[in-house]
């Protein structure tokens, strides 16, 4: 290595924004930089020279009452012997005043037929947080869908099994009617609040043309007089199951809004697809708002769009809603991932 390549390595070591530190075949740290400096003075250390000269790996063995010490003197041990060559160790680091979780990245190279390891900190404190956080949704996801797959169900068969009873007892009354809608309506409400927490993230990805999946979406809107038109669209790189999801939802929402005789296309564009129809369209005023989860026109609970939108999000793609040619309503989906022909 020529002078110059040298001292520029040691300055973007010693400007790199992660704690970094040289550790030699004996463990000694030779080197540090700027950011472990920081750190040690941030937390109040109190070597005089940063542990520049110290035994990292004597070090960790006092501490090895923690198994992440443990862990990381072994590691570094083969790094240092040359039977490993790589390092990664994921550890909390919690301060008296706040939680922090670190991880730590080593790798083992050779200089002047000398073995050494470079060990780098990385402070990933807000990616544990936001996972915690995202454990915790999880965790109550499933106690919705508990609630949605079995606590509901159960006294809304009550709630139509007694109006059965009293309709044998004193006959079908628009009262006893309004109870039996109401029940099938909660029913329903409960089914797609069920869709919508399962349509934002992807399970598996592979190609799929949407224009093959149109057909299959289509035997799911139960209205004999619609029609559907399928022109070719490109291939995607998406979750089947979700993009099925995605068309049997634009579907519903046309017979819904277009009425069980529209005719509903599907076609390509450069970067997705749409879906339009030729009913009355969505009013520029609420088109923002209409993909919302508790937005509605028509009383529906308006998860229809809403799980759409979901869907699209977790493709990385846009969802636009704007006028069909015939002046219905057209839905396109850009901005995914479309494979060359």
């Amino acid at each position: 290595m020529t002078p110059l390549a040298s001292s520029l390595t040691t300055a973007g070591i010693a400007a790199l924004p992660m704690e970094v530190a040289v550790v030699a075949e004996d463990g000694t740290i030779v080197l540090v930089n700027d950011a472990w400096r920081r750190f040690a003075d941030e937390n109040h250390g109190v070597h005089p020279d940063y542990w520049v000269g110290e035994n990292y790996l004597d070090v960790g063995e006092r501490a090895f009452e923690d198994p992440y010490a443990r862990e990381t003197v072994d590691g570094l041990r083969a790094l240092l012997d040359g039977s490993e060559e790589h390092l990664a160790i994921e550890y909390p680091c919690h301060s008296p005043t706040e939680q922090r979780w670190f991880r730590l990245d080593a790798a083992g190279f050779a200089l002047d037929g000398e073995r050494y390891a470079m060990v780098v900190h990385h402070d990933i404190t807000v990616q544990r947080l936001a996972e915690l956080r995202s454990a915790a949704r999880q965790s109550q996801l499933e106690t919705l869908l508990g609630v949605l797959t079995h606590d509901i169900r159960n006294p809304l068969n009550v709630i139509e099994g007694y109006a059965d009873l009293v309709a044998d007892e004193i006959g079908d009354t628009a009262e006893i009617d309004t109870i039996r809608r109401a029940a099938v309506r909660i029913a329903e409400i409960a089914e797609a609040t069920l869709e919508f927490t399962e349509s934002g993230a992807l399970s598996t990805v592979e190609p799929v043309r949407p224009s093959d999946l149109a057909r299959e979406a289509w035997d799911t809107v139960a209205t004999p007089d619609a029609t559907v038109t399928v022109h070719r669209t490109g291939v995607v790189h998406g979750d089947r199951r979700l993009l099925l999801q995605l068309l049997e939802n634009l579907f519903r929402n046309a017979v819904t809004h277009a009425g069980p005789d529209c005719a509903v296309t599907v076609g390509p564009l450069p970067d997705g697809f749409y879906v339009e129809d030729d009913g009355p369209g969505v009013p520029p005023a609420v088109r923002d708002r209409a993909a919302e989860a508790d937005f509605s026109t028509a009383g529906t609970g308006g998860l229809g769009l809403a799980i759409v939108r979901a869907v699209v999000d977790a493709h990385g793609g846009t969802l636009s809603i704007t006028d069909a040619e015939s002046g219905g309503a057209r839905f396109e989906i850009t901005h995914v991932d479309v494979a060359p022909e």
